[in-house]
């Protein structure tokens, strides 16, 4: 009798034990994931925040870069990115721990005539040069005194109608 008594006194702490509410974790209380967050982890070990994944670190070839763009330590946190390329790459740490850059120029075409970076942005693009040998951007329409001047989409050689040409 005894052991049947024990028997049920266990299942009913089982039953209670399981039945007993359990603390909610509210996600929105996780502080986002810096380099270094100590009250993170912890919240990360009691279960209920996520563990913050590993910054990555930057390869030798971009560790200027990283330095410059406030990444001190040598290590970019996940999900944060950098620019190289005179702000033409863009930079991330995914939480695998790899770093992937990515041009942000558009490509250019195969017609392409001439090329150039008429745009402050740096990124080259299809371009005609005027007479004073400055790029105009391919596909607009400039003037040069009484002259209008067309840049073909593909760039190249300028092409201007009225007034006297020079060229």
């Amino acid at each position: 009798m005894a052991l049947a008594g024990t028997l049920r006194l266990l299942l009913t702490c089982l039953l209670l034990c399981s039945a007993a509410p359990k603390p909610t974790c509210d996600p929105s209380a996780c502080t986002p994931c810096p380099e270094r967050d100590v009250e993170r982890l912890t919240m990360a070990t009691e279960g209920c925040c996520p563990p913050c994944p590993p910054p990555c670190a930057c390869p030798p070839y971009l560790e200027s870069d990283c330095e410059m763009q406030g990444f001190a330590s040598g290590h970019v946190p996940a999900g944060r990115s950098f620019y190289i390329d005179f702000a033409r790459k863009l930079c991330t740490c995914h939480p695998g721990g790899d770093i992937t850059c990515a041009p942000l120029c558009p490509r250019l075409p195969p017609t392409c005539q001439a090329v150039g970076s008429p745009v402050a942005d740096g990124c080259p693009r299809c371009i005609c040069y005027d007479e004073e040998e400055m790029a105009v951007p391919a596909g607009t329409i400039t003037t040069h005194g009484d002259r209008i001047c067309t840049c073909p989409p593909q760039g190249g050689q300028l092409q201007c109608s009225g007034g006297k040409s020079k060229e």
